[in-house]
């Protein structure tokens, strides 16, 4: 296949050809009509020169059509390699995360197929457990199992190919460790899964062969009593040989057991049973009858506690020649409990099988008692909690998982499985997805299986989390919590909160035009105001020159509150820039200073300023120091009586430069110190002076900005003192706070 670069200049060449042919063609005519004028045109083009041009056109048209389809095949065949590898390369990343998975996971998990044969995609077990990670040696299950977990592990597999029959057994290794032989079929493959056991369900494999060797050893004991009736008379010398022969590899038993013949006499016994009741061997030689040992077990308080001791011992005794089984558990003074078992022949004498059950049943009742509490755990939640065993059915459950699905105690008592909860669950939310990821999540391999989260509205209004997670020993923890309250409280609080931005938004927008709207005409009347005021404009009377004097006065400090107005705008919106520079300080302070000196005059307010030795400069912007110090002055004299004296200080208060103004006014209550730098409200607290609320507000701003802070002091009745702490380097600035509007006391 041509590429596209190939394509074109192949289409170019054909047209080009193609292109000559024609102007052939018709250049023949023509030249046949210059060589002999007399010769009709007509006369030229004869029927063979017009085949001859409909054949070069048609071969033109059908070229050039080709070479067409061509290029377009080629852009396709393009377009779908492009595709072809995105694909590739997308199967490439999906086979990567799921080894990855794999590795992560303590398993060995194998797959096997009749077209690739075994195969091993995982093999992540402790090399101690003795399982071998090869698939040719794995399938050998006689080398790395014992005898008995080898021929039930090789029965279930056959059944799995032969019916497809999933199975998940305890199984024991040959280094006497337990593990999970998990095997299942998916279509043509056969899925075999090893895991370590652990924790509880440890303990309870080891019940499970303590119960199956239990098993093994009464049925061999069983044998063994019916051999010892055929080999002949334990009285006879040449049976009881036998018979000692038969009963000597019983000896490392850890059961107990003894057997009694026809005549109710010891016959033999086994170390287990001398340590159990610690009798003399002594007198186990003489062959004691059954009913001398019971009494002298009862009087070394060996028996248990009966109150009619005769029935008790009447009834074991009565055994013989029954061909029956009894048994019983004795629970002894000494706090043991033997689980006791007599096996009597028709013509025989009774075996006695004594096993110490004590730790089975202690374990047992523990185990008991930590399911009983964690039920009583999970009821008391208010999530619900389903915790499903590997087989896909229910294991565990809570009151408030019934509840918030509404599922019958007899649907859940039932231990149904995944399938049928979810049937019973669709009338409250039928969404196939959801149910289907569920499912997977209890259902699917170890290997597969991964925690997930997600939240839905079902149709009853109810908000429901979902979230599930694989548990160690393949089971799997789904909980659903009943979130409809806090969903709607965050959704109010979502609205509320886009609704007070949304306010603030447009508040900010309509102070910032309504400020650039009034600053243009406010300057205009100032500037008139001092234009009235020159001598150029005649002579005014005292009153008029007092009238412009409180104009221009009134529009000064009008035209302050518009720029510190449309400053916090600024710093609102995240747009203000200081410009640092090296700043005098007795310049900013002078700079300060002199547009309140007809302030101080008017209030009769003094004025002392001190600037501790060796202070000259520091960065900052040096503008925006001088609004600071001029706003803090500015509030100071309006809160100061006449005769009173204001200081405004400059200081080294460790890595900083601290800016103190303070005055003798009538101070600050306590309960409002802490909204003295809010916006727009200002408060008198018994002085005549009323502003606008912004001073300490853009004071507190700007020393933000510049990566300082803003500290007030106060006490009613004997002044307040600012200092604004400024870094005596830049430093890089904290985010001023957010903004808030309430109380004042700023001018």
């Amino acid at each position: 296949m041509r590429t596209r670069s190939e394509a074109a200049p192949l289409l170019k060449r054909t047209l080009a050809r193609l292109g000559l042919s024609l102007a052939v063609v018709i250049a023949l005519p023509v030249a046949a009509q210059a060589a002999d004028p007399l010769v009709p045109l007509s006369a030229v083009y004869d029927t063979r020169m017009l085949l001859t041009l409909g054949i070069t056109l048609g071969i033109i048209a059908f070229s050039i059509g080709s070479a067409i389809a061509c290029l377009r095949a080629t852009q396709a065949a393009l377009r779908a390699r492009d595709a072809a590898n995105l694909e590739a390369e997308r199967y490439r990343a999906s086979e990567s995360m799921l080894e990855t998975i794999l590795s992560a996971e303590p398993q060995v998990l194998l797959t096997w197929t009749a077209e690739a044969g075994p195969r091993v995609h995982a093999a992540s077990l402790p090399h101690g457990l003795g399982v071998p990670p090869e698939p040719n040696r794995l399938l050998r299950f006689e080398e790395w199992l014992d005898e008995a977990s080898a021929a039930e592990l090789i029965d279930s597999m056959q059944a799995l190919a032969d019916r497809g029959e999933a199975f998940n057994l305890m199984l024991r290794t040959e280094r006497q460790r337990h593990v999970e032989v998990d095997g299942r079929a998916a279509g043509g493959m056969i899925m075999l899964k090893v895991r370590d056991v652990a924790g509880q369900r440890l303990e309870l494999a080891g019940l499970g062969e303590q119960h199956r060797k239990l098993d093994t050893e009464v049925a061999s004991l069983r044998a063994l009593l019916d051999a010892q009736t055929k080999a002949g008379d334990p009285r006879d010398a040449k049976g009881r040989a036998s018979v000692e022969t038969r009963f000597r590899s019983f000896d490392r038993l850890a059961t107990a057991f003894a057997v009694f013949d026809a005549d109710q006499r010891l016959a033999h016994f086994n170390q287990a049973y001398v340590d159990l009741w610690q009798l003399d061997p002594k007198l186990l030689a003489t062959r004691p009858r059954d009913g001398e040992i019971l009494d002298r077990l009862r009087q070394s308080r060996a028996l248990p506690e009966k109150a009619d001791y005769r029935d008790w011992k009447k009834g074991w005794l009565s055994a013989y020649g029954t061909n029956s089984q009894r048994e019983d558990q004795w629970h002894l003074p000494d706090g043991r409990t033997l689980h006791v078992v007599a096996d009597s022949a028709a013509e025989g004498g009774v075996t006695y099988l004594y096993e110490n059950v004590t730790e089975r049943l202690a374990l047992e009742s523990r185990y008991n008692a930590l399911i009983h509490v964690q039920r009583e755990t999970l009821d008391t939640l208010r999530e619900g909690v389903a915790v499903f065993a590997p087989n896909g059915r229910l294991r565990l459950h809570n009151r408030a998982f019934a509840a918030l699905w509404r599922l019958s105690p007899a649907l859940l008592g039932s231990e149904p499985h995944i399938d049928d909860i979810i049937f019973a669950c669709r009338p409250l939310y039928d969404d196939a997805q959801e149910w289907e990821r569920t499912k997977s999540a209890v259902t699917a391999i170890f290997s597969e299986r991964r925690p997930y989260e997600n939240q839905f509205d079902r149709p009853d209004g109810t908000v429901i989390t979902a979230a599930a997670l694989p548990l160690p020993d393949g089971g799997t923890l789904i909980t659903y919590s009943d979130v409809t309250d806090s969903k709607r409280v965050e959704r109010a609080l979502i609205e509320r909160n886009e609704a007070l931005e949304t306010a603030s938004r447009v508040k900010s927008a309509f102070v910032s035009h309504v400020s650039y709207e009034l600053r243009t005409p406010l300057t205009n009347i100032i500037g008139f105001t001092e234009l009235l005021a020159s001598p150029s404009t005649g002579a005014m009377g005292e009153k008029q020159r007092e009238y412009l004097s409180d104009i221009r006065t009134s529009g000064q400090t009008l035209l302050a509150i518009i720029d510190d107005i449309l400053d916090l705008a600024t710093i609102d919106a995240g747009t203000f820039e200081l410009k640092l520079a090296p700043v005098k300080v007795r310049g900013v302070i002078d700079a300060a200073v002199l547009g309140l000196r007809e302030r101080l005059k008017q209030n009769h307010v003094e004025l002392d300023i001190r600037i501790e030795p060796g202070i000259d400069e520091f960065v900052a912007d040096g503008p925006r120091v001088t609004q600071i110090l001029y706003n803090l002055l500015a509030n100071a004299i309006g809160f100061s009586s006449p005769g009173s004296r204001i200081v405004l200080s400059c200081a080294h208060e460790d890595d900083k430069l601290a800016f103190t103004v303070e005055d003798e006014g009538c101070g600050i209550p306590d309960e409002y110190q802490a909204s003295v730098f809010e916006r727009f409200e200002s408060r008198a607290n018994g002085s005549g002076h009323r502003g606008a609320g912004l001073g300490l507000s853009i004071v507190k701003s700007l020393v933000q900005l510049h990566g300082g802070e803003v500290v007030l002091t106060s006490t009613p009745g004997h002044g307040t003192k600012i200092s604004a702490r400024l870094p005596l380097a830049h430093q890089e600035a904290a985010e001023p706070e957010p903004r808030r509007y309430g109380s004042s006391r700023a001018g």
